[in-house]
């Protein structure tokens, strides 16, 4: 063995001792949680045949997945980077009309989206609930839950909807592609990038207002003021949200018309909960569906939640606070 072999690859790292076990109590106490309010358990398998991933939904989950050759069948074998879709299919093969709610925890690998993303490798736990068209209220209860679980204190919960854009973007003729940089501009909210790409791509000026508008939407409530003049839809949507906020038992809550967590797969509630005063969210979910074999679709929802990151970048930030604070006030004395 050369003292190489000895180094793991860039985006991936070894777990150990204390932290290795305070991540597993983590697990078990999300997953006793899941199943003592009903939700099943399932392992799916971190491998799918390369065709499977993203299915219907669109080409970025596949686009994200690190792929390779299985000899023995010829086929091109890929590793999950999302168990939510893979969830979806375990649904599907039931081919049931009842509500079903799954829970599940495991390791998910995709490539880099950017040259800033660092970690290839995440342990993801979460929900998913199909079959039923008014589970927002228990389904971000119990993500409120979970976070509680993990001891966190100062996190924002942000949620939106994906109908608005969706409709202002509609009344454009872009190609899939083109749709798919629009969205990305959007969410990262830079208002220079998107004119420039709106004069490059001969964007209308209504969509390019409803869009800025939509960007700067986040906040509190106030913010969706404008955003209800967009359409009869627009308003709905917001009405909507307003009354799945009104009932959650949590104060840090804020408003995000263009933060589409995940991989864009979701369609009507969104939302992803943030560490304060960091930026980066350590959970996701929302809305989404799957076409059944027999062409209808079945509504879902669910999140799932960064086991690493919420370990690194909270527990880890903390303790560094704590050196810093020690060596500030205590080292000279």
């Amino acid at each position: 063995m050369t003292s190489g072999s000895f180094n793991l690859p860039g985006g991936v790292e070894d777990i150990l001792s204390e932290r290795a076990l305070e991540l597993e109590n983590l697990r078990r106490s999300l997953i006793d949680c899941y199943s003592q309010k009903g939700f099943s358990l399932v392992y799916p398998s971190i491998i799918e045949f390369a065709d499977a991933i993203g299915g219907e939904v669109n080409s970025e989950l596949k686009k994200r997945a690190y792929t390779f050759s299985d000899d023995s069948s010829s086929s091109e074998i890929a590793i999950r980077p999302d168990i939510s879709q893979q969830i979806a299919r375990i649904d599907q093969t039931n081919n049931s009309e009842d509500v079903k709610k799954y829970c599940y925890a495991g390791e998910v690998i995709k490539k880099r989206k950017d040259s800033f993303a660092k970690s290839i490798l995440a342990i993801k736990s979460g929900i998913e609930i199909f079959g039923s068209e008014n589970s927002e209220q228990e389904v971000i209860d119990l993500l409120i839950e979970s976070l509680k679980i993990s001891g966190l204190t100062n996190v924002c919960l942000s949620m939106g909807r994906t109908e608005i854009l969706d409709e202002i973007i509609s009344s454009e003729t872009l190609s899939n592609f083109k749709e798919r940089e629009l969205r990305e501009i959007t969410s990262n909210k830079s208002e220079s990038n998107l004119i420039d790409w709106s004069e490059e791509n001969k964007l209308s000026k209504n969509v390019i207002e409803k869009i800025l508008i939509l960007m700067q939407c986040y906040g509190d409530s106030q913010c969706l003021d404008e955003v209800i003049k967009f359409s009869k839809l627009a308003k709905d949507s917001v009405d909507s949200l307003k009354r799945i906020t009104e009932n959650i038992a949590y104060e840090n809550i804020h408003f995000d018309m263009t933060d589409f967590p995940g991989f864009n797969y979701h369609q009507g509630l969104v939302f992803s909960a943030h560490i304060e005063n960091f930026g980066f969210a350590i959970a996701n979910g929302g809305q989404y569906s799957y076409q059944k074999i027999e062409g209808e679709k079945r509504p879902a929802i669910g999140f799932d939640i960064d086991l690493i990151s919420l370990f690194k970048n909270c527990f880890g930030f903390s303790h560094l606070i704590e050196i810093l604070y020690f060596l500030l006030f205590f080292a000279d004395k």
